[in-house]
């Protein structure tokens, strides 16, 4: 009996220090695994219509060469084994990307970080582009797509110069930067931990929402509906100088300026016609509404 637990505290001991240590990390298990492909490739182009990524560990770009190929690339200090090189399969028309095989475990390797680079060609607008990542940067830039969705458990995430109907990108503990181009429906940004940083060239609805970090919005046109919310930080908002709104302030412990004309009733700012909407609350931070020239 004595024996028994022994042995049982030996494992409950080496448990906890691989947890404390890092040196065992178990990826994600995900269906069809058989129907992928190890390392490096590449696709024709006009094969490809949406990609989808999941990644347990290290950063991830993707960008638009003037090739005609879709290439998925990975870097990494350590020499890997083919379950642990990154998979692929092209289910249909949609790119599926997996941090490695299904089930893989590393052991000694500490927390795997591998750079992956996802090349897509000039001209092809993507259906979907879908990113959830465990622990590491995301970063999108020139992208066309009717969707873009990336969610992070730790890391920030960049989308640069990226024209979308819809924007939905989530991180838990890192910062979130949007340039949108073109014209999107909705942009949906949402940081438990961290600042947001949007730029917007024309949207119909806007929605930001941080916990615990500033949120700065930068509108060369005002969308229909703004809603902005952060329990604990500072809001910015620049705006054209032609712009018209009402804007709904609130804020618990913080103080509300601006540099535009603004006539005020009660909690309640109208600017022109006030047709858009424009909704600011926090519980702790200052708000300002600034024209988009200063």
């Amino acid at each position: 009996m004595k024996k028994t637990i022994v042995f049982v505290i030996v494992l409950l001991t080496a448990a906890v220090t691989a947890c404390m240590t890092g040196c065992v990390s178990i990826s994600r298990t995900y269906s069809n695994s058989e129907k992928y492909s190890s390392g490096n490739t590449r696709f024709r182009g006009i094969e490809v219509r949406s990609v989808d990524i999941n990644w347990n560990s290290g950063k991830v770009t993707v960008s638009k060469h003037a090739e005609d190929s879709v290439t998925v690339t990975e870097s990494c200090k350590n020499d890997l084994k083919d379950s642990q090189k990154v998979h692929t399969w092209l289910d249909g028309d949609t790119l599926r990307i997996q941090f490695c095989e299904s089930g893989e475990t590393f052991v000694g390797f500490g927390s795997l970080e591998k750079e992956l680079e996802i090349m897509i060609p000039e001209d092809i607008e993507l259906n979907v582009l879908s990113y959830d990542g465990s622990s590491g940067d995301a970063v999108f830039k020139d992208i066309t797509a009717d969707t873009i969705s990336a969610d992070v458990s730790s890391g920030d995430i960049k989308l640069i110069g990226c024209n979308a109907k819809k924007f939905d990108v989530e991180s838990s503990s890192g910062d979130i930067t949007i340039e949108q181009k073109g014209e999107a429906a909705s942009i949906d940004a949402e940081a438990s931990s961290g600042d947001i940083d949007i730029t917007v060239e024309k949207a119909g609805e806007l929605d930001a929402e941080a916990s615990s970090g500033r949120i700065v919005v930068r509108l060369a046109a005002m969308p229909a509906d703004t809603d902005i919310d952060t329990s604990s930080g500072d809001v910015k908002v620049y705006v054209p100088e032609n712009a018209e709104f009402t804007a709904d302030i609130d804020t618990s412990s913080g103080d509300f300026d601006s540099n535009l004309e603004l006539s005020k009733d009660g909690d309640t700012y109208t600017k022109g016609s006030g047709t858009n909407k424009l909704s600011i609350d926090t519980s702790s931070g200052d708000i300002k509404i600034l024209s988009l020239s200063e």
